[in-house]
């Protein structure tokens, strides 16, 4: 099993992976104007390659975790801005330059993403983690997913036709959102590609990642 990190070209500071030799089944795209090509059957992922600015990675690397909101909700669209204003302007963190870019990227990111899959509401969920959480290689139980890595290693994924661990195995670059079909895909769902999150437990590392995905009918999510 191999882990390719590639040297070279790069979409941010800390975690150096040149999405340009990224494989092949995992199309890249340089802005969110051209993620509609996720809908499209022949892409079962896409990696918007994106840099995020020196001085908000390295605020985002030094930051206490312990100061860093955790949640988990169901919203509408209308619903975005106010709550993720709230979740943060309520949460430990200093008010800084930094807070109000991360405020408006995860805000930015669900509308873009609930306007892709054409939904009205989303599931978003906001987790510090520094666990082996869902280290195995899975698809997930939903019709698509976008995961945006802040800090830390990034989704790790490969390619496997018979479910075991892929041979190969690929990182999204930090601060880079992958976008992911799952198992309730209408048709070609993921075309054998697997992710996880990477195992990082005792190396002491803290991830901070974001998670959306898309929700048809919120009276029957839990």
């Amino acid at each position: 099993m191999r882990i390719q990190n590639f040297e070279g070209m790069t979409t941010n500071l800390n975690y150096k992976i040149a999405t340009n030799e990224l494989n092949s089944f995992v199309h890249t795209v340089d802005d969110t104007s051209s993620l509609s090509i996720f809908m499209k059957p022949i892409y079962p992922a896409v990696i918007w390659n994106r840099a995020i600015s020196a001085k908000i990675q390295s605020w985002f690397d030094k930051i206490d975790p312990n100061l860093m909101p955790n949640f988990r909700e169901i919203l509408h669209k209308d619903e975005f801005k106010v709550t993720i204003e709230q979740v943060f302007e309520k949460s430990l963190l200093p008010q800084e330059e930094e807070i109000k870019w991360l405020m408006k990227d995860i805000i930015n990111l669900a509308n873009v993403f609930s306007d892709l899959m054409k939904v009205k509401f989303v599931r978003l969920r906001f987790d510090t983690v520094s666990t082996n959480s869902c280290r195995k290689f899975h698809v997930d139980a939903v019709t698509g997913r976008l995961i945006c890595t802040y800090r830390g290693t990034g989704t790790q994924y490969g390619i496997s036709l018979d479910h075991d661990d892929p041979e190969e195995i690929y990182a999204t670059p930090t601060g880079s959102p992958i976008l992911l079909r799952g198992t309730l895909w209408s048709e070609n769902p993921c075309l054998g590609i697997l992710h996880r999150s990477p195992p990082i437990e005792g190396s002491e590392e803290t991830r901070f990642v974001l998670v959306i995905d898309p929700i048809v009918d919120p009276e029957n999510e839990i």
